[in-house]
């Protein structure tokens, strides 16, 4: 991945970093206060438009890496729906441990981002390549 389109991510995050303090600031401001309302919907629509303009920026310079953002960016959104109705014991993380993978029994070794395990020791793991998966315990070592 270049500095360039690096820079834009980070420039994503800081802005969704952004967004999510401005939703706390729509949620907290009191149903009367509609000219209030207004303006931190208003900002959250501009950091939103900015979020896409740099996303398209992102396509323009490398198409293939940004298919893969996006491949990511839906795996963490399909993660997420799968994991709320689990309990997980140990989680593991790309970001946290700086390596992150499983092991299935017939020796196929996946690098993940993510790689949760429920007590029963069923697993669900996000891959490097943008796939939320889960295996039942028998099939992880």
């Amino acid at each position: 991945m270049g500095t360039k389109i690096k820079g834009l991510l980070q420039k994503i995050n800081f802005i969704e970093a952004d967004m999510e303090v401005h939703k706390q600031i729509l949620f907290s401001t009191p149903k009367e206060e509609t000219a209030q309302m207004e303006k931190v919907l208003n900002t959250i629509a501009g950091l939103k438009q900015q979020i896409n303009d740099l996303r398209a920026k992102i396509k323009e310079i490398d198409p293939q890496e940004h298919r893969r953002i996006m491949a990511i960016e839906q795996a963490a959104q399909t993660f997420q729906k799968i994991s709320r109705d689990k309990q997980f014991v140990r989680v593991n993380t790309l970001n946290e441990q700086g390596h992150c993978s499983i092991t299935l029994n017939d020796g196929t070794h996946l690098e993940c981002l993510v790689a949760a395990q429920e007590e029963n020791g069923n697993w669900t793991v996000m891959t490097i390549d943008g796939e939320t998966k889960e295996y039942p315990a028998g099939l992880v070592c």
